[in-house]
This record gives structure tokens, C-alpha cells and sequence, in this order.
């Protein structure tokens, strides 16, 4: 009976075994014992690790308010370098960037929680910054992309047209902002700063990873400039910005 089990569980698991085997755990030990190293996984996926610089701003209407999207989103335009990240091979920390060695573009789309973050954190820095009066910040805020296009070493890179594998953003608001009105003016300037993320599916357009898909994955800064916020008139602003991301981006081949 056991014979038979195990006969049965190798022929229905010929794939799974093979390709444990070809990722360098087959004969792995442990207990004390040296782990084997991976191998072969860029036979499977093609991983790439950049960091881009951005800077842009909230779109207007020809009449000077804030232009707004289809589902009332505010929209984002912005563009600026890529770059490979140089890191400290013994922790992995950033050291700085090598580059650019690409570029990225598109428009981003903020609800208007997220300019009414903006609104709210400039009125509480322009009435004295009291501490016991700091605006409520909520946990997060959701965000995504309209359009967007990179290039990474001669390869353009697009989002894949599916509303279900769009961006799915995160302004982790919950954490604190990183910081309020130290990068702009000095202390209780006027800035605001905001840890963001998301990910999203991608797919080569054209270059050497043409028709390669997967997926993108961000992890930044975004810092707002909140010197041309009216608050006697908020949808005349202008909010201008500007983020740095630490991107993986994630490929494989569609299967035939």
C-alpha cells in the first residue's frame, strides 16, 4: 500500500519535482548543514531592479482648475530618469545610483482624499503647526495609474490593458508622513511627504524583452509641495510634486 502511494504521488508530481530540482533544492540538508544556492531561476523569470527619479504636477483645465478624470480622480502628469540602484552588497542597503539608464512617464490618479490631505496638512502649517491641532490623517489612501511607459535598457514597458490588473496603490498614510515642512522652507515649511506602493502587470513592447509579461512592484517617497495651495479657492491650486521609487519589475514568458 505504502509502495503504491508513493508511486502515485511521484506520477502526478513530475512537473512539481523538476522544477524544485532546477531551482537547486533537490538534495538540499539542513539542520547545520549548508543550504544549496538557487540556480536556474532567470531560466524562468527575468527580474530587474531600478529606481526612478520623478517630478510633476496636478493637471488644469483650460479655465485653471484642477482637471479631473472619469471616475473624479485628480491627475498627476509626471515624468523623469531611471536608474540601477547600487547597494551595500553585505545588507542591502542603498548607496546610491548608476545611470539613467531609462526613462519613465505617465499620469497618476489621486482621489480627493488624497488632495484633501494636501489641503488639509497646508492649513494646519499656515495657522502655527500646533501639535494638538495636527489634521486627522487616515490609515491609507488609495491611488493608481492612468497611463504609464517605461524604458529600461532599450526595452518599452506599458501596463497591460485590464482594469483588474491596473495599479493597485497605496499611500500608507498610516505610518506617518515621512515628513511635514522640512524639505521646503526649512522647519514648518511647506512640504508633506508620504511613503507610497503598488503593483501592477506589465508587459515588453518593443526592445529585448518584447512580449515578456509579469509583473511591476513600487516602493517610494512622494513629496508634495504645498506652496500653491488656495485654500479660499482649493480647486485653483497647483500642487506640484516630486517621488522617488525602488521598483522590481518581474518577467516570464506567456505560455504558448
Amino acid at each position: 500500500m505504502q509502495t503504491n502511494s508513493l508511486t502515485k504521488f511521484f506520477s502526478k508530481n513530475t512537473i512539481a519535482i523538476a522544477l524544485i530540482s532546477s531551482l537547486g533544492f533537490a538534495g538540499t540538508t539542513y539542520a547545520g548543514s549548508p543550504i544549496q544556492p538557487l540556480t536556474g531561476i532567470d531560466t524562468l523569470v527575468t527580474t530587474i531592479v531600478t529606481k526612478s527619479k520623478i517630478a510633476g504636477s496636478l493637471e488644469k483645465n483650460a479655465d485653471g482648475t484642477l482637471a479631473m478624470d472619469a471616475n473624479y480622480n485628480f491627475k498627476f502628469n509626471f515624468s523623469g530618469p531611471v536608474y540601477f540602484p547600487v547597494a551595500n552588497p553585505k545588507n542591502g542597503q542603498l548607496m546610491g545610483t548608476s545611470g539613467p539608464i531609462g526613462t519613465v512617464s505617465g499620469q497618476a490618479a489621486f482621489p480627493p482624499d488624497f488632495a484633501m490631505l494636501a489641503f488639509n496638512v497646508y492649513g494646519w502649517l499656515m495657522s502655527g503647526a500646533d501639535p494638538t491641532q495636527m489634521p486627522a490623517i487616515p490609515s491609507k489612501i488609495n491611488w493608481t495609474l492612468n497611463d504609464l511607459t517605461v524604458v529600461v535598457d532599450g526595452t518599452t514597458y506599458r501596463p497591460i490593458a485590464n482594469a483588474e490588473m491596473a495599479l493597485d496603490g497605496r499611500a500608507f498614510t498610516g505610518l506617518g508622513p515621512v515628513e511635514i515642512g522640512q524639505l521646503l522652507n526649512g522647519t514648518n515649511g511647506l512640504s508633506m511627504s508620504v511613503r507610497t506602493g503598488g503593483c501592477m502587470a506589465v508587459q515588453g513592447v518593443s526592445g529585448p524583452n518584447a512580449g515578456k509579461i509579469g509583473t511591476q512592484c513600487l516602493n517610494g517617497t512622494f513629496t508634495f509641495d504645498l506652496s500653491g495651495i488656495d485654500l479660499a479657492n482649493p480647486m485653483m491650486s497647483t500642487l506640484n510634486g516630486t517621488a522617488t521609487s525602488n521598483c522590481f519589475t518581474v518577467l516570464h514568458k506567456p505560455m504558448m
